[in-house]
């Protein structure tokens, strides 16, 4: 882990002591101090770049993209390049996020798609949700639908509710009012599960895929 250093500035002190954080803070999903590293100057963000690139390589995590986002460098730039090329795919999805954010949204897409189809609510799926809410796309809800039919149990109730919402059906992305239908896509009964595909299918206007 890094440490204080006198031969740097507060705000890069400020932000490497944030690095080391705590299991709570890990856990409530708290990250870096991205207001002290916007103070930190050109050569400490040189310094940054190095050390969260060799923390991605050992532990991948959301907050290292965060922060190389924030830093915004060619170098900082490049490795959030190669993250979204080779990395897993969380580190792959946020990565392409930051890269969107700096007006190169071309990866954003297909690590969204990757990531609903890769995961579940305990292994990043709740993300991988509320990018596809923003980023929507024809390929996007393609894959909600199929998902909705072919996925895991969480893909499918979630990314039935997604595609009710982005097809103009439901008013938030799970729309609680519609829950008892959401449901039946976790039902045990593979019958049951087809047959609430080919409603959803009904009520978007589209062919099913049965």
């Amino acid at each position: 882990m890094p440490s204080r250093n006198p031969n740097f500035s507060e705000p890069y002190n400020t932000f490497v002591a944030s690095m080391n954080i705590t299991v709570d803070e890990w856990r409530d999903g708290i990250g870096f101090n991205i207001e002290a590293l916007k103070k930190v100057t050109d050569s400490e963000r040189e310094v940054l770049v190095k050390i969260l690139a060799e923390r991605l390589e050992t532990n991948p995590d959301w907050r290292e993209i965060e922060a190389l986002g924030a830093i915004g460098t060619a170098a900082a730039k490049e490795i959030l390049s190669q993250s979204a090329e080779h990395g897993n795919s969380k580190t792959r999805l946020y990565a392409a996020e930051q890269l969107a954010k700096m007006n190169e949204p071309e990866k954003l897409e297909s690590a969204i798609i990757e990531m609903l189809r890769k995961t579940s609510l305990g292994s990043g799926l709740s993300k991988a949700i509320d990018m596809a809410e923003q980023h929507p796309s024809p390929r996007i809800l393609e894959t909600l639908m199929d998902l909705a039919l072919n996925g895991n149990e969480d893909q499918r109730i979630n990314c039935a509710a997604l595609a009710l919402y982005l097809g103009g059906k439901a008013k938030e992305g799970f729309d609680w009012n519609h829950r008892p239908f959401f449901l039946k896509f976790g039902h045990d009964d593979r019958k049951v599960q087809i047959e609430a595909y080919k409603e959803l299918c009904e009520r978007l206007g589209v062919a099913p895929k049965v």
